[in-house]
């Protein structure tokens, strides 16, 4: 029987990818395990490996094409099996594939399975779509086989309607910039989680007197033997990750009407590149010592502005902390990184005047904006997450514990 190479869902909010470069041309034995492809995936690039040895008979989608998750891109099989009408083959497999398919609903785009709703043809994701923007499936012509309509129809009919509404000019345009790329995938993930998520912010001030005292004290040394530079972004991320051990709400996630709770602890952090942002995530914070994180970010913020960060080392996120604070910014309400249930907007530390022991003195403040999915928890809950960043933060000796 031959062996069919679908596209994984490489992330939780992947719903296509593109075919980035074949290692291997049809008619070439590949063994298990062996890289079959390069696929790009929203800002990162994976290599999807053979499934079985054999020949690789058929390659489906060629280097550049746009492929949606779990659609057939390849055939392998032994080189004297006779493989009559593949096309047909292959979109069994695919139907035999959805009846067992084992991801939930919510999680996976079906492009393949047909819907028929008043004699027109059309798939589940062109039809969404389509109800999203108002768009008549009867003014569509379909581009699928058998005339359905396909997520792409879709697409170009919603840009056919746009480009018919008229657009007062209020001054004159000196450069054009395609939203494509990073910046689609960027704007497509954002208006989602803002559409999605109930978002509701909650600022506090921290007193970071204590740590910059730290950092004076044992930076030095620390850097001396470890060749690590620790910064107050590495001894936030510890933070955050010991206040989230408390409250564990925050680490959720809304799937198929349930809320549920992650038990990993793997905190992204947006890093800005010149053409848009990512969010390299370092797993399992709350088990990493502050040198650890230190490293880790480090060696993942590397990999990001070169563009060789993993699709493993850019997914699977349950927190985020977005800083603008080296900008000047002294507080801010950053969107939530889907699918995940709040976000911690970091501003910059300032000197100020503050009432200590009832005595006016000089600290070291920042203020923290977390910006949580009222869904998933309620506002004391989010304030008690804020106020244990807080107490760690004007306590960091206990964070070297």
């Amino acid at each position: 029987m031959p062996t069919f190479v679908e596209l994984p869902k490489l992330t939780l909010t992947m719903e296509e990818g593109t075919i980035g470069k074949w290692y291997k041309k049809e008619g070439d034995r590949v063994e298990k395990g062996e890289p079959l492809c390069e696929v790009e995936t929203e800002k990162t690039v994976d290599v999807i490996e053979a499934p079985a040895s054999g020949v690789l008979r058929k390659i489906i989608f060629s280097e550049g094409s746009i492929v949606p998750v779990n659609k057939i891109i390849a055939v392998i099989a032994e080189p004297d099996e006779v493989l009559p009408d593949l096309e047909r083959l292959i979109e069994s497999a695919e139907k035999l594939a959805k009846k067992t398919e084992v991801i939930p609903a919510a999680e996976i785009e079906k492009p393949m399975e047909i819907e028929e709703k008043e004699g027109i043809k059309v798939s589940p994701a062109a039809r969404k779509l389509a109800e999203e923007y108002g768009i008549d499936l009867g003014q569509i012509k379909g581009t699928g086989p058998e005339g359905r309509i396909v997520r792409e129809d879709v697409l170009k009919a919603i840009e056919e309607a746009k480009a018919k509404i008229p657009v007062t000019p209020t001054a004159k345009t000196v450069k054009v910039i395609p939203l494509t790329g990073m910046r689609k995938v960027i704007a497509d993930r954002l208006t989602y989680s803002a559409r999605t998520a109930l978002h509701v912010p909650l600022t506090i001030e921290v007193d970071m007197t204590e740590v910059v005292k730290l950092l004076e004290e044992v930076h030095p040394e620390m850097e001396e033997k470890t060749g690590v530079h620790i910064s107050y972004t590495h001894i936030l991320i510890k933070a955050v990750a010991e206040a989230i051990k408390e409250q564990p709400i925050v680490n959720s996630i809304v799937e198929n009407e349930h809320i549920k709770m992650l038990g990993d602890v793997n905190i992204g952090v947006a890093v800005a590149l010149e053409d848009g942002l990512i969010v390299p995530v370092i797993h399992n914070a709350d088990k990493k010592s502050i040198t650890e994180i230190a490293t880790t970010l480090q060696d993942l913020i590397e990999k990001a502005r070169e563009g060789k960060l993993l699709t493993r080392e850019a997914s699977g996120g349950t927190f985020t902390i977005s800083n603008l604070g080296m900008f000047g910014i002294d507080f801010f309400a950053p969107i939530i990184n889907p699918p995940e249930s709040a976000i911690l907007g970091v501003g910059r530390i300032v000197k100020k005047p503050l009432v200590l022991d009832d005595e006016i003195t000089i600290r070291s403040t920042m203020t923290l904006t977390l910006v949580f999915d009222h869904r998933i928890m309620d506002g004391a809950v989010a304030a008690r997450f804020l106020q244990t960043i807080k107490r760690l933060l004007e306590n960091p000796r206990m964070l070297l514990m």
